[in-house]
């Protein structure tokens, strides 16, 4: 009876699956060639993170918009923190001119592109994340134990659902 239960399980979880986006293919066709476009924003930690909040925060790519929510893309960034972004990074204008995101009157003018280019650009959307990630003082830390502590720290926040190692737990899961 346990095996059977346990069989169940399995196969209920493999279901889910399912619906999952491919994490090597997002690792290695957008994640890892648009960091490396962005100065200074490859690193394998930095890859790691952004795997970690796509796992977390859009259950493993099978959301691009928030159910209930404002959040957009796989990376699930709320609007008022994209603007946020754009606003006070101190790198995001040139970074997204390099890219071909944005113009070089685009980014002179300071025009910002609508938030909901998240939902169906994956670069774009990976530009946004890594940009974010930026603005936070210190270093993105290694190991995936104090990496996740440190997305729930500047990803989520104190109200969030998240836990200390759901963006870990999450991507172990994927």
């Amino acid at each position: 009876m346990l095996n059977q239960k346990v069989k169940t399980i399995v196969t209920d979880i493999n279901k889910l699956r399912l619906v999952d986006m491919d994490k090597q293919q997002l690792k290695e066709l957008i994640i890892e060639p648009t960091l490396k476009e962005i100065p200074d924003g490859y690193s394998e930690e930095a890859v790691l993170a952004l795997l970690m909040i796509a796992a977390h925060e859009s259950l493993r790519g099978k959301y691009l918009k928030q159910i209930s929510g404002p959040a957009l893309g796989i990376y699930q960034m709320e609007p008022a923190t994209y603007y946020d972004t754009w606003k006070n990074g101190d790198t995001i204008w040139a970074n997204a001119a390099i890219l071909g995101l944005v113009t070089v009157e685009q980014a002179a003018k300071k025009l910002i592109p609508k938030p909901e280019n998240m939902i169906w650009n994956l670069k774009f959307a990976t530009f946004m994340a890594r940009q974010r990630l930026f603005m936070k003082p210190e270093a993105l830390p290694e190991g995936m134990g104090q990496l996740s502590l440190y997305l729930k720290d500047c990803w989520n926040s104190v109200l969030g659902e998240a836990d200390g190692y759901s963006y870990m737990n999450d991507y172990k899961l994927w």
